[in-house]
């Protein structure tokens, strides 16, 4: 994959007021929307790879799973947690214990993290992954995702909770509260816009000469 863009699609409109301030009104949820710009040099096996990939899609009929590819671990542990411990001692998995989120008057959204690394620190950009169990499905399948993106930096204290501002707030119409939050390999559920899918050209040597897939956040409980 040559490049990406994973952004917060919002569906506002202005509402203009009596007086000619500007007011605006939410129209529905938050999502994210990713754009994957494929590489234009490939092997045979990942052209073939990526076209099969494409094709199972079958345009916005089936879910995949979309990501941040630039952070799928907090900016300051690239390689995971392997060496962190709780306050307890026992070793950090990259899951919080538990999470809760307060909502102020400006409508700007805290986000609290429960027995995590003390001075575990977490930088503006970072995510937090959310995964559950649909209704129905066995335990431990967490075929539910979702995810918010920290706008402030934070630190675990010595008791191992972390507050941190995130957007989006945390839909927890949907997201319910025995989900685990989560710092490894945050991700949410996507559908492949219309007409997202565009692939290259095939060159001389049978392989992809790069293409683009979009997709949009598909929240689902």
């Amino acid at each position: 994959m040559a490049a990406s863009d994973f952004e917060i699609d919002r569906n506002d409109a202005l509402a203009p007021e009596r007086g000619g301030r500007l007011g605006s009104v939410s129209l529905g949820e938050p999502l994210w929307h990713a754009k994957y710009e494929l590489s234009r040099s490939m092997s045979l096996d990942l052209s073939d790879e990526w076209r099969a990939f494409a094709a199972r899609l079958r345009g916005p009929q089936r879910v995949l799973v979309g990501q941040d590819r630039t952070r799928r671990y907090p900016r300051n542990y690239p390689d995971g947690f392997a060496k962190a411990t709780r306050v307890a001692g026992t070793p950090f998995d990259g899951a919080a214990a538990s999470w809760s989120q307060a909502i102020n008057s400006d409508l700007e959204a805290t986000l609290t993290l429960n027995d995590l690394p003390a001075g575990l620190r977490l930088e503006r950009g970072d995510y937090v992954g959310f995964r559950w169990d649909a209704a129905g499905s066995p335990a431990g399948t967490h075929d539910r995702l979702a995810m918010v993106r920290l706008v402030s930096p934070a630190m675990a204290n010595a008791a191992g909770t972390l507050d941190a501002l995130v957007e989006m707030p945390v839909p927890t119409l949907v997201v319910p509260a025995g989900a685990e939050a989560h710092l490894d390999n945050p991700a949410c559920l996507m559908k492949v816009v219309q007409g997202g899918v565009k692939l290259g050209d095939i060159d001389t040597l049978g392989t992809l000469t790069g293409g683009t897939i979009e997709a949009m956040q598909d929240l689902r409980p």
